[in-house]
């Protein structure tokens, strides 16, 4: 009896924060007071942006639904919140040479706006590999990265029909759990819970590695 193998990895998804580089949070951490900081500037508690975090998938999408800020505002809030200090982001020489061996179409997919991706891999040293494009809130009609739409937009932009032929590298359980669900493969990248410290146990993911730097050894086929 032959075994049914996925298809050929045609296209590779990697996320950005907490995943191209690695700080313990600390980029996360400025973005997350930014927000706070915005939306109390427009009169939006911490509790009610997080409640619209709960029921719209993000603050930025409930804050549009409920007419807080309109189209304008949408762009003022993704440049505003990410007028943040990098300099925790350190160049990686050693993932630079990991990631210029990658042989297939490869974008970055991040959940926040291109603008702050792109100087993310500038600091880290990778922006001018020859990346297909960022996709960000923006391409995903500012669902949350976790929304089956947002992964469906993914494949669009990049031209692909095929799930299975898609790898998704990720540092959150929660959209390893979505990619999985719609049949993408996936590759969980670190070892520990942010908020508790707990190591991570993730059964969606089909690899579990350290940093990027392992991508490599576990998904060959990308280079």
């Amino acid at each position: 009896m032959s075994l049914l193998l996925p298809p050929p990895a045609t296209v590779f998804f990697c996320d950005c924060d907490d995943c191209i580089y690695q700080n313990n949070w600390a980029t996360a951490e400025k973005i997350t007071k930014s927000i706070a900081a915005y939306t109390a500037k427009i009169g939006v508690s911490k509790e009610h942006a997080y409640d619209l975090y709960k029921t719209h998938g993000t603050c930025l999408k409930g804050l549009l639904v409920e007419g807080r800020i309109d189209d304008k505002g949408v762009e003022e809030f993704l440049h505003t919140v990410h007028l943040i200090d990098y300099s925790d982001i350190h160049p990686d020489p050693r993932l630079r040479d990991e990631l210029a061996r990658l042989s297939v179409p490869s974008f970055i997919f991040t959940a926040s706006a291109s603008e702050h991706a792109l100087r993310c891999m500038d600091r880290v040293g990778i922006k001018d590999l020859p990346w297909k494009g960022v996709i960000d809130t923006r391409s995903t009609k500012l669902e949350s990265k976790h929304a089956r739409s947002s992964f469906e937009a993914a494949m669009g932009i990049a031209g692909v029909t095929e799930p299975r032929a898609c790898v998704f590298a990720d540092d959150s359980v929660k959209n390893i759990k979505a990619a999985k669900e719609v049949g993408w493969r996936t590759v969980l990248v670190g070892r520990y819970d942010r908020d508790s410290g707990a190591t991570i146990v993730c059964p969606e993911a089909d690899a579990h590695i350290d940093s990027l730097h392992d991508l490599r050894a576990v998904m060959p086929e990308l280079f």
